[in-house]
């Protein structure tokens, strides 16, 4: 957040100053979601291998799920123990981080079925009955797929509730339309305060579109290669989870020390600006 002159804030623009991140950093964060693009000048062997059920892929996402999870219950305890001050405000609650701590980690235990194929545990002829896999998770229930069992396209409510799609939306809101929205609201800024929620920085809020794009173009590029189609999906559910630990990193890094330094500053200026002010 940036001062004119007359102590007005620029809420125009997305507020990255708070931790600087070095520029590479960045760059290279945004060149691992362009390694969808390398997927189709694979073998049909190797994409298989890459994309296959308890993969490399599929464990690289449960990790970063697990990760975020993880990090986000970290940072939920550290800040309802403190209450540290940082950036433009305080998070008062730790309510939302606690929410998106179990999210994440109710995305790692879909990714691995809860561990059924781990421990190898039998899974109830109710369930295996309405699981389009057999298996113990929700993500492959019939009703949250987007085509019948015979393959026919539901119609386009049905279609609203795939779960690919919810997460893929949440995420889209969370670190891109809250961050934008926040920048022109200061209803919504302290909403967020209030509860815990994370304003993610500029080039965190631009990852979910740009991967949107990109895995896109990679489905149009892949067409009807159906062993490439399905290690894009797990691809793109990895990078998914990739992206969550980003911002349960940040939001960790958020209730360091240094970041407290920088909220001090930030909230000394403002009290000067505020006494000049008429």
């Amino acid at each position: 957040m940036k001062y004119d002159r007359q102590g007005k804030t620029d809420i125009g623009r997305l507020d990255h100053q708070d931790i600087p991140i070095p520029r590479t950093l960045i760059v290279l964060t945004y060149l691992v979601l362009f390694a969808e693009f390398s997927l189709p000048f694979y073998s049909d062997n190797t994409v298989a291998w890459l994309g296959q059920e308890d993969g490399l892929v599929e464990n690289a996402g449960a990790l970063c799920f697990l990760l975020a999870s993880a990090i986000f219950c970290v940072t939920a305890y550290r800040l309802s123990g403190s209450h540290r001050q940082f950036g433009a405000n305080r998070w008062e609650s730790p309510l939302a981080l606690l929410g998106l701590g179990a999210l994440c980690f109710i995305c790692f235990g879909e990714e691995i079925s809860w561990g059924q194929r781990l421990f190898d545990y039998s899974v109830p002829a109710w369930l295996e009955s309405i699981n389009r896999q057999g298996e113990w998770n929700l993500h492959n229930l019939a009703w949250f797929h987007a085509q019948t069992a015979e393959g026919a396209e539901k119609s386009i409510w049905a279609r609203l509730i795939v779960m690919d799609r919810l997460l893929a939306i949440f995420q889209l809101a969370l670190c891109t339309l809250v961050p934008i929205l926040a920048a022109y609201s200061g209803i919504l800024r302290t909403w967020a305060v209030r509860i815990g929620l994370p304003i993610v920085p500029w080039w965190i809020a631009g990852l979910v579109p740009a991967h949107i794009l990109i895995t896109q173009a990679v489905y149009t590029i892949v067409g009807e290669n159906q062993i490439v189609g399905d290690t894009l999906d797990e691809t793109k559910e990895s990078l998914r989870a990739f992206i969550f630990l980003l911002v349960a990193v940040w939001a960790y890094r958020q209730t360091t020390p240094i970041s407290s330094v920088v909220a001090r500053k930030w909230l000394s200026s403002e009290t000067r600006l505020s006494e000049r002010s008429p």
